[in-house]
């Protein structure tokens, strides 16, 4: 099991599922760019800077509570996400006041029934972020759409300073500061589950590896982009000077690239935009967490891109 430090951030959601398209990367597009656009300063990353947050600590019908009658509104309490220091019948969750993915503390809250596992297929009561679900204690209902429906993921156990997950899982602090464990993936074949992509668990090439998480929005090749799951599957959020015609502030925003494999031939990303190649994701002396991932790249402009 490996820890990922990186803090991630969403958006509200529907600022999420609205975003603006990027200008296709596909060759023959007008070019139009801004004079102050495409500039490298030296510290370009395939992937950009996705959050800030702190380290705060199947089933069918339809959930209702085992408490006292509750008509479900939340439990109170700041609590500990590793400890699950909650009473009875209740959990530590993130919970927001807004219908949005960032909460604004952590939250004992009551569990509703049937209770379901890890891995499970959940139902979110009230508001996106509300906190009240049927997920067991020690995870939460992972409902990105808002649509109540997700799939019960785990939080990370141990302690914000040596967390737990499985051994094949890797312990990632995700929106607002809260950590989940995802299985770690192989971006190439897409091991995932149908919900989720193969994504990197860092803001820059070269990450520790690669994590099974939800898409965020339905972002093609060329839209913008601002997280690290937030184009399909296949692909990456790369800064605005590793693309031709993705315009933007590399500071916070990006277009999708797809992910490429360095030693096909012939270069599958001179398809995409013939000054495009496929750059090894992990270069200059970059040992990747597996053999597996050592063939791993993406599609970007070899100038700025620092591969081989």
């Amino acid at each position: 099991m490996r820890v990922s430090a990186v803090l991630t951030w969403c958006l509200p959601l529907a600022a999420v599922l609205a975003l603006p398209s990027c200008q296709d990367i596909l060759p023959g597009q007008e070019d139009g760019q801004d004079e102050e656009s495409g500039e490298d300063d030296g510290g370009t990353t395939l992937v950009p800077i996705e959050t800030s947050g702190d380290d705060s600590g199947s089933s069918s019908g339809t959930p209702v509570f085992d408490d006292d009658g509750s008509d479900g509104g939340p439990g109170g309490g700041e609590c500990s996400y590793f400890q699950q220091d909650c009473n009875e019948g209740e959990k530590c969750a993130p919970w927001s006041e807004l219908a949005d993915l960032v909460p604004d503390e952590s939250r004992c809250c009551p569990i509703a029934q049937p209770v379901v596992e890890a891995g499970d297929v959940c139902t979110l009561m009230g508001h996106l972020g509300s906190c009240i679900d049927n997920c067991a204690p020690g995870t939460i209902c992972l409902d990105i759409d808002g649509d109540t429906e997700g799939v019960c993921q785990t939080l990370c156990g141990g302690t914000a300073e040596q967390p737990e997950c499985e051994p094949t899982q890797e312990c990632f602090v995700y929106y607002g500061g809260v950590p989940l464990c995802f299985d770690t993936c192989d971006p190439l074949i897409q091991n995932c589950p149908s919900d989720k992509g193969c994504y990197p668990d860092a803001i820059a090439e070269g990450g520790t590896g690669w994590l099974c998480m939800p898409t965020i929005g339905d972002n093609q090749l060329g839209d913008y982009c601002w997280l690290l799951s937030g184009c399909n599957p296949g692909m990456v959020c790369a800064t605005p000077p590793l693309l031709p015609n993705c315009f933007g502030d590399a500071d916070d925003a990006g277009c999708c690239t797809d992910i490429c494999d360095v030693t096909e031939v012939p270069d599958s990303c001179k398809d995409l935009h013939p000054d495009m190649e496929c750059v090894a994701w992990y270069h200059e002396g970059q040992e990747p967490p597996s053999a597996a991932l050592a063939d791993v790249g993406a599609c970007v402009l070899p100038t700025v891109g620092g591969g081989a």
